[in-house]
């Protein structure tokens, strides 16, 4: 009955179908090269900043392992956080953005008193990034800065870390989780909520939701009364943009209690 059902709904009109040809302003990574979003970066971020939280140093051996997993991580992704950032609206956000995914890789070449000032700098990049995803209104736009976010972050904690600057660590994470959560409303695709009964058999209930670039989600079918699953449509009509990684990531940044 369900796929018979369906079938009629699509017929009746009840389900646009979308096309979306790729533009300049939509990134794919470049061959050979990871995806940003193949990384856990949030994981890093919390490791690093967890243990300067916890009052642990700098120069701690655990310390220097997870910031080099942050510059690996960028390393092996550099291209495609580029490609994202390059599309990034504004130039200031730009810029920064794209200055310290270069320079991280010098991060241990760096003098200390150096190390300090580029982790300053990387902070107030952050700082901006924050202040314009949260500003910023066409999706779009949030979606190319939400590609470059877990990237930044992860280099700026692993920055202030490894320069010995723990104060103000909570606040840089205080402005990563208000920039995801900018990002989560803000790509929030457009839900419905269908139900249909046919004689004979339970009424059946589900959501249908379309995303800012034409992707579709639809939940699992259910017999009422339960109620299906609206995140769990969003999820699927947003598997394409920087939302489903911010999602993810909220509640594990918040663990850290800042």
């Amino acid at each position: 009955m369900r796929h018979r059902l369906r079938t009629c709904l699509l017929a009746a009109g009840l389900a646009v179908v979308v096309t979306v040809v790729p533009t300049a302003a939509q990134a794919a990574p470049r061959t050979g090269q990871a995806s940003a979003m193949a990384f856990d970066w949030t994981g890093l971020v919390v490791a690093v900043a967890g243990h300067l939280l916890g009052g642990g140093s700098s120069e701690d051996p655990s310390l220097r392992e997870a910031v080099q997993q942050v510059v690996a991580a960028v390393e092996a992704a550099k291209a495609d956080i580029i490609a994202h950032t390059e599309l990034i609206a504004s130039a200031e956000v730009q810029a920064c953005a794209r200055q310290h995914t270069i320079d991280v890789a010098d991060i241990e070449n760096m003098s200390n008193t150096v190390r300090q000032l580029w982790a300053r700098d990387a902070t107030g990049c952050a700082t901006l990034a924050t202040a314009y995803v949260t500003t910023v209104q066409t999706p779009q736009a949030v979606d190319n800065i939400g590609h470059v976010l877990p990237a930044l972050f992860a280099i700026v904690v692993a920055a202030r870390g490894r320069a010995g600057l723990t104060n103000g660590i909570n606040l840089v994470i205080q402005d990563q989780i208000r920039s995801y959560e900018a990002v989560v409303a803000k790509l929030t695709p457009t839900c419905v909520k269908r139900g249909a009964k046919e004689p004979g058999f339970p009424r059946e209930k589900w959501w249908e939701c379309v995303a800012y670039n034409g992707d579709r989600g639809e939940s699992a079918w259910v017999v009422a009364p339960a109620e299906p699953s609206r995140a769990q449509a969003e999820h699927i009509a947003t598997r394409n943009t920087s939302r489903p990684a911010a999602v993810s990531a909220l509640p594990r940044l918040r663990s850290l209690g800042v």
